[in-house]
C-alpha cells in the first residue's frame, strides 16, 4: 500500500536506515559490554532490547521530521524540487557523522565509567587537552576512525539508494486512498513517538526496570538519554553552605562521628530482638487528606467516621507536614527520606538524581508491593521506584481487574479490594512491606454508582466552606475515601494477615481550600493547611492506643519510624527521626517549601514558631503559632529564636539539595 506514494516511501526507508543503525550499535553495544558475570534473566534482557527498539525507532522518527516537512510542502516538495532534495542529503550526511562520533563518545564513556553519556560527561571539556590525551592513551583512535568512516560510506550508499525512490514514476492515487494511506502513516509516527499503548509515553525511567546496571543501559538510547540529561545540566545545591550548616544539623541529628569534610549523615540502628515473627508494614497513602479534614480534629461535618475510629485505637500525630505539595514529591520524600526540594521538576523526573538509597531496602527479608489504581507511569513513578525499591512488584492500572473510574485509574474502593486479595495470598512464612497509594479524593472527584452503604449529602456550599472543603463534591469525595478505608478495614480484620501488621496511614499534602473556622487563623494565612496531614499507626500489636502526639514531624520521619515499628536494623541517613524514639526534651522540626506571591520561598515549623524565608536568606519573617488571631512578623522581638530557626532551616535546606544528588550510595558512619 505504502509503496504507492514515492514521499511516503522514502521517507519510511530513511526511517529504516536510521534505525538500522542504532540496531547496529546495540548490537555491538551488548557484544562489547555484556559480561558473563552479569546477573539476569533472558526474560530481563527481551525487555531491555524491546524498550530499546522503542527507543531507537523514536529517534529516527524524530531525525526524518525535517524530510517529513520537506516531503508535503507544497510544489517544491522533495519530490520535485532539487533544492530540497540536496537540502535532505547534507542533513542525513551530517546527521550520520553526527551519530557516529556520539555512540563512539557513549561507548567510551560507558568503557570508563559504567554508564550511558549524559550531560555530566561536559565536565571533561573543562579540560580538553587532558581528556584528548587521555583518549589517545586509552583507545584505538586510528582504528575507530577508520572503521567509522568504513561505517560512514555504508550508510551513505544506503541513503543514495533511498534516494532513488523519488526518480520513479508516480502512481496516480485516488483521493481516498490518499487520506488513508496518509493517516495510516501518520498514526504509525505517532505511536512511533509515544513509544506505547498505555497513558503516559515512554520515558528514560523505563529502562531502569531492573537494578541490574547493564541492562538499565542497554534499554537506553544514548542521545535521548542525553537530552533528557540536559534539561538538569546544573547541579542545584552548595556544597559550601551545605557545610557551613553541616554542624547545626549533626547536632540535630545526633551524629556519633560528625564529619563536616566526608558530610556523614548515617545513623545505624541495629535490632536486638532478633525476633523471627517480624511485622507485616501496610503504608496507606491518604490522596489530598489534609488534617483539617479529621472529625478527630475538630472538622463538624463528621467526614471521617472511620478513621476517627482508627486513630480511637491507634496513634495519632496531628502536627505532621510533608516539606512540599505535590503527590510525586511525597513519593519521593517518603521512599528516600530525602525532601524532594527540586525546583525544576520533582526528583522522580530528574535522570540525575533518580537513583536514591531507602530504607525500604532495608527490609530484607520481606516481599515488597506498590500498588496504584492508576499507572506508575505518572511523574516517571514506575522507574523511580523499580531503581530503588529491590525486589519490588508494582501493581497498578493493567494488572488489575477492576473497571477505571477516572482518569486516575480504578476507584480506592476496588483498590482497597485488590490489594487486600493480593495480601491474602502472600506466602505467610514471610512478612511483607507494601504501599497503597489511593487517588479517588482528587480531582474530578469521581463517585461510582455501586458503592454500597454509601449515599452523596447534598450540603450548602457555605456549611462545606466553614468546614475548610471548597465545594461540596470535595467533601463527599473526602466522605467516600474515608469509606473506602472502613470498607477495607471490615474484611481485613477477617484476614490472617490482620494480627501481624502496622498500618501506617497519611495525607500526601493538604489543598489550598477555604478556611476551616475549627482550626487557627494561620492555618489559612500561613497557608499551613496545606502541607499540615494527619499522620496514623494502628495495629493489634500496638502498645500505645487512643494516643494522640503532638511532636512537631515531617514525611522524612516515616521509614525511620517505619524501621522502628519492625524492630529491624537499618542504616538511616535521611533527614528524618524514628518518632518513637523522640524524649520529652528533644524538640523537633518540620521544612516546608513554598513559595510567597511566587517568589520560592523555605521555612521551618517548630513546637510555637514558624520562620519562612526566600531561599537565598532574605525577607525573613517570624511568626507565633500559640497566638490568637491573625498571625503578625516577630522577629524583632525574638532575636535568638529567628537566629536558631534560620540557621536550622538553612541546614535543613541546604542538605536536602546536596542530598538529592548524593543519596545513592550507602555513607558508612
Amino acid at each position: 500500500m505504502f509503496y504507492q506514494s514515492r514521499r511516503i516511501n522514502f521517507i519510511f526507508k530513511n526511517i529504516l536506515i536510521f534505525f538500522l543503525l542504532f540496531t547496529i550499535f546495540r548490537i555491538f553495544f551488548f557484544v562489547f559490554f555484556n559480561s558473563t558475570s552479569e546477573n539476569y534473566t533472558f526474560l530481563m534482557l527481551f525487555k531491555a532490547l524491546l524498550i530499546g527498539i522503542k527507543f531507537d525507532l523514536r529517534l529516527a522518527v524524530l531525525l526524518c521530521f525535517p524530510q517529513i516537512i520537506l516531503s508535503v510542502l507544497p510544489y517544491i516538495n522533495i519530490a520535485n524540487s532539487t533544492l530540497n532534495k540536496n537540502i535532505s542529503k547534507i542533513y542525513n550526511y551530517t546527521s550520520i557523522i553526527i551519530l557516529l562520533l556520539f555512540y563512539s563518545v557513549d561507548f567510551g564513556h560507558y568503557s570508563y565509567l559504567g554508564r550511558r553519556v549524559d550531560v555530566s560527561a561536559l565536565r571533561f571539556l573543562e579540560n580538553p587537552q587532558i581528556s584528548a590525551q587521555m583518549i589517545w592513551e586509552s583507545y584505538p583512535v586510528l582504528l575507530i576512525l577508520i572503521f567509522l568512516s568504513f561505517v560512514f560510506f555504508g550508510f551513505k550508499l544506503l541513503f543514495e539508494l533511498s534516494y532513488t525512490i523519488l526518480l520513479t514514476n508516480q502512481n496516480i492515487i485516488s483521493i481516498r486512498r490518499k487520506i488513508f494511506i496518509i493517516s495510516i502513516s501518520g498514526l504509525i509516527i505517532l505511536f512511533s513517538l509515544w513509544g506505547t499503548f498505555k497513558q503516559y509515553p515512554l520515558r528514560w525511567s523505563d529502562a531502569f526496570f531492573s537494578n541490574n546496571p547493564f541492562i538499565s543501559a542497554l534499554g537506553l538510547n544514548p542521545l535521548l538519554y542525553y537530552n533528557d540529561t540536559r534539561r538538569f545540566a546544573k547541579d542545584d545545591y552548595n556544597l559550601e553552605r551545605t557545610k557551613q550548616y553541616y554542624p547545626q544539623l549533626s547536632e540535630y541529628f545526633s551524629i556519633k562521628k560528625p564529619d563536616s569534610t566526608e558530610l556523614n549523615y548515617g545513623r545505624p540502628f541495629t535490632s536486638t530482638t532478633h525476633s523471627n515473627q517480624r511485622s507485616n508494614i501496610i503504608i496507606i497513602f491518604l490522596e489530598s487528606v489534609g488534617a483539617n479534614r479529621l472529625s478527630a480534629l475538630g472538622n463538624p461535618l463528621n467526614a471521617t467516621p472511620n478513621l476517627d475510629q482508627i486513630i480511637e485505637n491507634g496513634i495519632l500525630f496531628d502536627q505532621f507536614y510533608v516539606p512540599f505539595i505535590g503527590t510525586a514529591r511525597s513519593v519521593f520524600t517518603m521512599v528516600t527520606g530525602i525532601p524532594d526540594v527540586a525546583r525544576i521538576k520533582t526528583s522522580s523526573r530528574n535522570p540525575r538524581i533518580n537513583k536514591q538509597y531507602s530504607i525500604i531496602n532495608d527490609f530484607k527479608d520481606y516481599e515488597k508491593h506498590y500498588i496504584m489504581g492508576g499507572s506508575a507511569g505518572w511523574a516517571n513513578i514506575r522507574g523511580f521506584l523499580q531503581r530503588n525499591i529491590h525486589d519490588l512488584t508494582i501493581t497498578e492500572l493493567d494488572d488489575l481487574e477492576s473497571p477505571r473510574l477516572d482518569v486516575w485509574g480504578i476507584s480506592d474502593h476496588d483498590l482497597f479490594n485488590e490489594s487486600h486479595q493480593i495480601f491474602e495470598n502472600i506466602d505467610k512464612e514471610k512478612p511483607f512491606f507494601a504501599i497503597i497509594q489511593t487517588a479517588t479524593n482528587h480531582r474530578p472527584y469521581s463517585i461510582p454508582k455501586d458503592v454500597k452503604e454509601f449515599h452523596i449529602q447534598n450540603l450548602s456550599k457555605e456549611k462545606v466552606n466553614r468546614a475548610g472543603f471548597n465545594s461540596v463534591d470535595q467533601y463527599n469525595a473526602m466522605r467516600l475515601l474515608d469509606h473506602a478505608i472502613g470498607e477495607y478495614f471490615s474484611y481485613a480484620k477477617n484476614s490472617k494477615y490482620f494480627e501481624n501488621t502496622i498500618f501506617f496511614l497519611f495525607g500526601d499534602h493538604g489543598t489550598s481550600d477555604p478556611w476551616a473556622e475549627h482550626m487557627p487563623l494561620s492555618d489559612y494565612e500561613l497557608s499551613l493547611r496545606s502541607y499540615h496531614v494527619p499522620l496514623i499507626i494502628y495495629g493489634l500489636g500496638l502498645k500505645e492506643k487512643g494516643v494522640i502526639r503532638s511532636d512537631i514531624s515531617m514525611l522524612p520521619d516515616l521509614m525511620p519510624t517505619v524501621a522502628g515499628f519492625a524492630d529491624i536494623s537499618y542504616h538511616n541517613q535521611t533527614l528524618g527521626h524514628d518518632l518513637m524514639s523522640l524524649n520529652d526534651n528533644q524538640e523537633s522540626y518540620a521544612l516546608i517549601v513554598g513559595k510567597d506571591r511566587g517568589y520560592p520561598t523555605i521555612g521551618i515549623i517548630g513546637k510555637q514558631y514558624y520562620l519562612t524565608m526566600y531561599h537565598d536568606g532574605t525577607n525573613i519573617k517570624l511568626y507565633d503559632l500559640q497566638s490568637l488571631g491573625s498571625p503578625n512578623d516577630i522577629k524583632g522581638n525574638h532575636p535568638d529564636v529567628t537566629m536558631h530557626y534560620s540557621r536550622l532551616v538553612q541546614a535543613l535546606y541546604q542538605t536536602s539539595k546536596y542530598m538529592l544528588y548524593h543519596n545513592s550510595e550507602l555513607l558508612q558512619p
